[in-house]
């Protein structure tokens, strides 16, 4: 007998003990017999990166996230100038019955093209221009060297939760800052 019917067959009769063990009057009907299908052909092993290669960052979305319990969303709060520091604002909003961890180490990290400055390249709840259980708020300092538009992707790790459960979580945005 072929391992496909054995498993086939074991899974039917685990799939009848259950009905008859929540007290069913009805019979369980035998689902259909398909024949095996045939096996999917092997598949090469991934390639190993090598062990100087960076990690792949997440792609990121745009301006704003919004998903179920919260909107993640970059700010630009120009106008900039070439060669004065400014600030862009990232900020977390609970939604829908959930709030902001406030235990949990959010943590936001920020990734510039050359030619931008950043006093600090990873900022964390010390940092926070504003934290509590509805909303967390930072400025991003920054200082462009020359005008033009500059894009910067901000990796935020942070958790929302309701009373029941928590939903640790890892989204990047991406923001075009306008210099002038």
């Amino acid at each position: 007998m072929s391992t496909s019917m054995r498993t086939f067959r074991s899974v039917f009769y685990v799939a009848a003990a259950l009905v008859a063990a929540c007290g069913s009057s009805e019979p369980a009907a035998a689902p259909p017999v398909e024949p095996a299908a045939a096996p999917a052909p092997a598949t090469p092993p991934p390639t190993a990166a090598p062990d100087n290669a960076a990690p792949a960052a997440p792609a990121a979305a745009g301006p704003v996230v919004a998903d179920t319990g919260f909107e993640l969303r970059a700010t630009a709060t120009g106008p900039y100038k070439a060669g004065e520091a400014g600030s862009f604002g990232v900020a977390l909003t609970a939604a829908g019955g959930y709030h902001v961890n406030e235990e949990f180490p959010i943590r936001v990290t920020v990734r510039a093209p050359e030619g931008v400055t950043l006093p600090k390249g990873q900022l964390v709840r010390a940092d926070a221009a504003e934290f509590g259980a509805e909303r967390a708020r930072f400025d991003v300092p920054f200082t462009p060297a020359a005008a033009g538009e500059k894009r910067v992707e901000v990796q935020v790790d942070f958790a929302v939760c309701t009373p029941e459960n928590c939903m640790p979580d890892q989204r990047t945005l991406a923001l075009a800052l306008p210099v002038e």
